[in-house]
């Protein structure tokens, strides 16, 4: 700062920016949600080229102007585009519940024994309660039970109401993979802040907590999270939580044999029932659905499944037997990705390339043209060539679907199926699923993230009424210079002096 005594006895000092800049975003780097024919949902995806986008996530589509965006972006310079495929989800903190499906279909083979098998109606994931259970009867042997469990991550007060609070403190909580949430107290929220009561913290708390909730129990304040199961996760830690109500410091888990009740994979089953069951195998079905088997063949294999878990899996509870003979599925396919583009593809099999027995071709069709060739395949898990393997190879594998054995070491006959029931998702599209959930990871949201750190939009609000000049950041509205004689300097304005020089710089401004 610099000072220079004029003849006008007015001392003029120019102040420097509190702020000197902003900090900036290259412009060659973009993030983009939008709807997009093909690729991974909720999901941020670097592309550096349009080539690289269409490869994740297809061409121009008729309800979408991701891809001409993309395409516009390149265009103009940009190397860095961020691309977030969105569809519509039953709920947008839980990236599991997007209503997009994948399609599917199954090779078969024919002729011999069946076994006995339960064909369910739901694709996974699905939604269970703690202490639920399936009981599972295999070739007339007795039932046995495959039960379900899990519990949320909580902790409780060391001590029950009343509490004595003070506006303005707030109270840290993480709930699960989230961030934290501090959520503030204020004097207009309690009847006396002083004397909060754990029923009043619970409507506070409640009213700010993403993914979790407040309960009062006997007096005492508890919180948990709401993913029952492995993967719940709970903290609750700062002075206030220690001090003012005594919580456990230190994260809090959950337990259970799956990692979330509300969300179980296909794969969890499958784990559950063939541990417990002897001489059951579980794959999904031809549509994605979930599917138990014998291992055994022929009209004295049975199956029979009961419990209350069998409605949340979608299972029926009759008796299924197997038969003399008739096609068997051997493998399941699906496609890679979520979407109604998939109902396009084809999957045929074709005797071995090489001649060699226990093998076979598989070959991928896109409307009628081949796509794809993975030649002499093996169904044994041993072998190098196994299907599994070599099609759900990340690096090598089908760009287009993931293969899943159902009857091991059976060889699918000769045949082209057409897979089917896939579904874009778009029904009930809202806002919502554009801009997404901090919780979910999804959306807007996540895009931002991986584009890098943005400002707030508070602050990029107030900033944008800010007028820059060389990257200076001044504050809006009419700025006037410090004068030190007020009084002085408004007389001079009245006898005609409209302009003072700023004291160390060129530039003029008026008074």
């Amino acid at each position: 700062m610099s000072r220079e005594l004029l003849s006008s006895k007015v001392v003029v000092e120019e102040e420097e920016p509190r702020v000197r800049g902003i900090p900036s975003a290259p412009t060659s780097v973009a993030g983009a949600v939008g709807l997009a024919q093909r690729g991974p949902i909720g999901q941020a995806v670097l592309c550096t080229s349009f080539e690289e986008y269409q490869a994740t996530f297809g061409g121009f589509t008729p309800d979408s102007d991701l891809a001409l965006a993309a395409m516009g972006f390149f265009e103009q310079g940009g190397s860095h585009f961020w691309a977030v495929r969105t569809v519509h989800y039953e709920d947008a903190s839980n990236p599991e519940s997007h209503t997009a499906t994948p399609a599917a279909a199954a090779l078969t083979t024919g002729g011999g024994p069946t076994p006995a098998v339960v064909r369910g109606t739901l694709r996974p994931p699905f939604t269970l309660a703690n202490g639920q259970r399936l009981e599972v009867s295999a070739n007339g042997a007795e039932a046995v039970d495959v039960v379900f469990s899990g519990t949320a991550a909580s902790v409780s007060a060391g001590r029950p109401g009343p509490y004595t609070l003070t506006a303005g403190q707030s109270l840290r909580v993480r709930v699960d993979d989230g961030r934290d949430v501090f959520i503030p107290f204020s004097e207009e929220d309690f009847g006396d802040i002083t004397q909060a009561t754990a029923q009043e913290v619970a409507a506070v708390l409640n009213a700010g907590l993403i993914g979790g909730r407040a309960t009062v129990e006997a007096g005492v304040l508890r919180i948990a999270s709401d993913t029952q199961g492995a993967s719940s996760r709970l903290e609750v830690g700062d002075a206030v939580a220690n001090t003012v109500f005594g919580f456990a410091g230190g994260p809090q888990v959950g337990s259970g044999n799956v990692q979330s009740l509300r969300a179980v994979e296909l794969a969890e089953v499958r784990a559950l029932v063939e541990a417990a069951v002897a001489g059951v195998r579980v794959a999904p079905s031809s549509l994605g659905a979930l599917q138990l088997r014998t291992q055994s063949t022929g009209p004295g294999a049975s199956l029979r499944v009961q419990g209350d878990a069998s409605s949340g899996l979608g299972l029926d509870a009759l008796l299924h037997t197997g038969d003399a003979s008739g096609a068997t599925d051997v493998l399941h396919l699906e496609a890679r990705d979520a979407g109604a583009y998939a109902n396009r593809l084809e999957v045929e099999v074709r005797p071995p390339t090489n001649g060699a027995p226990e093998t076979f071709d598989v070959l991928v069709l896109e409307d009628g043209a081949y796509r794809e060739s993975f030649p002499n395949l093996s169904s044994a898990q041993g072998d190098a060539r196994y299907v599994e393997r070599v099609l759900n190879d990340e690096r090598t594998g089908s760009t287009y679907v993931r293969a899943f054995m159902v009857q091991p070491d059976a060889i699918p006959d000769v045949q082209t199926v057409a897979l089917s029931g896939g579904a874009d998702g778009l029904v009930g599209l809202d806002d919502a699923d554009f801009i997404g959930s901090e919780a979910g990871r999804s959306g807007l949201l996540r895009a931002r993230r991986s584009a890098g750190p943005l400002p707030s939009p508070g602050a990029r609000a107030r900033h944008a009424r800010r007028p820059q000049r060389d990257g200076a950041l001044l504050r809006g509205g009419a700025r006037r210079p410090r004068l030190r004689r007020p009084r002085l300097a408004r007389g001079l304005q009245r006898h005609g002096h409209r302009i003072l020089r700023l004291a160390g710089g060129r530039p003029r401004r008026a008074l």
